[in-house]
């Protein structure tokens, strides 16, 4: 990594500490969803920002790795880290397969495919009840357990669901800087120029889908443990919305932004929470205006009307 890369990993983690060293219980909760729901929105920005390819469906892949773990571990008895390992190469399977039959689309036929993708995953998990428990859905799921000590408080989670977030950015950005990046952002703007050196820009799609299904796949199989419980609800359609909004607030392509995007996200539906189920058309008014007038992101944009009006500002002194 190149000396730069490091700083915003220490000023993430020294924030880190000092949320821990702040005794919020209410603060270190809220972080733990932003850690948690940080790594299918990087994974959707791996696919939409940096491949070009639009999905209306993560958040099937994000409950298939939390149903996928549990149901692993407690009909099979595997083990619950071996669980959530499992279930995620299941899920980058399925991704890899769901690709195959997808990416024949473009455009507007592609986000109709992956959007009846997530609602026929939903469909599943709510009627499916002998296996999901439908909408009444699962209860007393085991906590992590390491070395025989349960993780079940919000800070002692903490740790655990920041470290897989940190190394989820870590991989994200490598993967994007390496040979294989620039083959994404090839698919991205020419998909021929990709094909004309070698590469299958369809291979690469699949690839770029299945990896963004296992980032999803392990969100989902910690927040299973995280939570205790677990329902179709929070994998519904209006999931995968949100993450697009998380993204495109953040920056499509820009990895650390996403993860701003996230905590934005995570904000405003805490004000929102009044508004019960009508919180969707705010975040559906929050996308349009994030996609229309904030293409690079929230904070690349107020950071251009920064640089603009500090330039405007000087040249009017002058």
């Amino acid at each position: 990594m190149k000396q730069q890369g490091i700083w915003p990993y220490l000023l993430l983690v020294a924030g880190l500490i000092g949320l821990q060293f702040s005794g919020s219980n209410y603060l270190t909760n809220l972080a733990n969803f932003v850690a948690i729901q940080a790594l299918p929105a990087i994974g959707l920005s791996l696919l939409m920002g940096y491949t070009g390819q639009i999905s209306l469906g993560h958040a099937a892949f994000y409950g298939l790795g939390a149903y996928g773990s549990v149901l692993l571990a407690t009909l099979l008895g595997v083990n619950m880290w071996l669980a959530m390992v499992l279930a995620a190469v299941l899920v980058g399977i399925a991704a890899w397969a769901l690709g195959w039959l997808v990416f024949r689309l473009e455009g507007h036929y592609l986000a109709m495919a992956t959007l009846g993708f997530g609602i026929i995953v939903h469909v599943i998990l709510v009627e499916m009840h002998d296996w999901t428990g439908g909408p009444n859905g699962m209860t007393g799921i085991e906590p992590m357990n390491l070395f025989g000590h349960e993780f079940y408080s919000d800070k002692q989670v903490f740790p655990i669901v920041w470290g897989a977030c940190i190394l989820g950015i870590f991989f994200a950005e490598s993967l994007v800087r390496s040979p294989v990046g620039l083959l994404m952002r090839g698919v991205s703007e020419n998909g021929r120029v990709v094909a004309s050196l070698g590469a299958s820009p369809d291979r690469m799609k699949r690839l770029v889908l299945m990896v963004s299904g296992i980032y999803a796949a392990v969100a989902g199989a910690l927040y299973a443990r995280y939570v205790g419980y677990l329902s179709p609800g929070p994998f519904d359609v209006g999931f995968s919305i949100k993450l697009l909004l998380m993204v495109a607030i953040g920056g499509f392509a820009q990895i650390w932004g996403v993860l701003f995007g996230v905590a934005f996200v995570a904000l405003v539906s805490e004000l929102l929470k009044p508004l019960g189920g009508y919180d969707i058309i705010v975040f559906g008014v929050l996308l349009v205006v994030a996609v229309v007038y904030c293409r690079d992101g929230l904070l690349q944009t107020l950071f251009a009307g920064v640089r603009g009006t500090l330039r405007l500002a000087r040249k009017s002194v002058s």
